[in-house]
């Protein structure tokens, strides 16, 4: 059991997060990230590049040419566990569950590398949300990279929405806790068309706090059409404890 002076210390160092989705249409805001890459090899980067319907192919000096063809890893949770298995790249599941689907979810093309907050060069595999049907944001302990105290926790205080879909549905707006691999659902309500959405818990007064180390996926799904929007967009408000 942690000690109260430790409890009371990251209170303290709480960090307040607000993150922010949108569409993979609106160049102004970033889209979900399904899966974050951080190169682990000793050589060099060539290119990170997705074939929509068919597989995620990365070369590098060390590893040469790796593809991961999506007919073999059908889901994100079982690309992921591949690409970490190779030990060329260090792979996390991000704005997504790991039983989403791979084939035709992800925007198509190569990927151009960015920088974590922690310094990394990372590669963004992110979601072309009108194939995929969802958009989805994560609040997780790691603040969205690769390290991070081991006993950190993340609080949400509620999340906002608006989506253009065809089928508001039963079900389609979904709050999910990750704990390593293992995903599951608490929260299940129906979906909002078009319309700002905003879930506070007990009206502001309380909140939703995870286990040290879990994370806290807020999705939007649609059965029918969801449409490319540069409005379309979901906020997630809360803190890493």
């Amino acid at each position: 059991m942690a000690s109260l002076d430790s409890v009371l210390y990251r209170n303290a160092a709480a960090k307040g997060r607000v993150i922010f989705v949108g569409d993979d249409t609106n160049h102004l805001a970033t889209p979900s990230v399904a899966i974050r890459l951080r190169y682990v090899g000793t050589g060099t980067v060539t290119s990170v590049t997705i074939t929509t319907a068919t597989s995620l192919v990365n070369v590098t000096s060390d590893g040469e040419t790796d593809t991961y063809l999506f007919s073999g890893y059908a889901t994100i949770g079982a690309l992921v566990d591949a690409i970490n298995a190779d030990g060329i790249f260090e792979a996390r599941v991000l704005d997504g569950l790991r039983a989403d689907a791979t084939a035709s979810q992800f925007t198509d093309g190569a990927i151009t590398s960015s920088t974590s907050l922690e310094g990394f060069p990372i590669w963004d595999v992110t979601v072309d949300n009108d194939a995929a049907l969802y958009m989805t944001a994560c609040l997780d302990p790691k603040d969205r990279g690769f390290l991070s105290p081991k006993d950190n926790r993340v609080r949400l205080f509620g999340y906002e929405y608006s989506i253009n879909m065809g089928t508001a549905a039963a079900d389609s707006e979904q709050v999910w806790v990750r704990d390593g691999a293992t995903e599951r659902q608490i929260i299940g309500r129906k979906s909002v068309n078009t319309t700002l959405t905003t879930r506070n818990f007990a009206s502001g007064n309380s909140s939703l706090l995870g286990d040290p180390g879990q994370e806290i996926i807020v999705k939007v799904v649609d059965a029918g059409t969801l449409s490319d929007d540069a409005g379309n967009y979901i906020q997630v408000d809360g803190e890493i404890v």
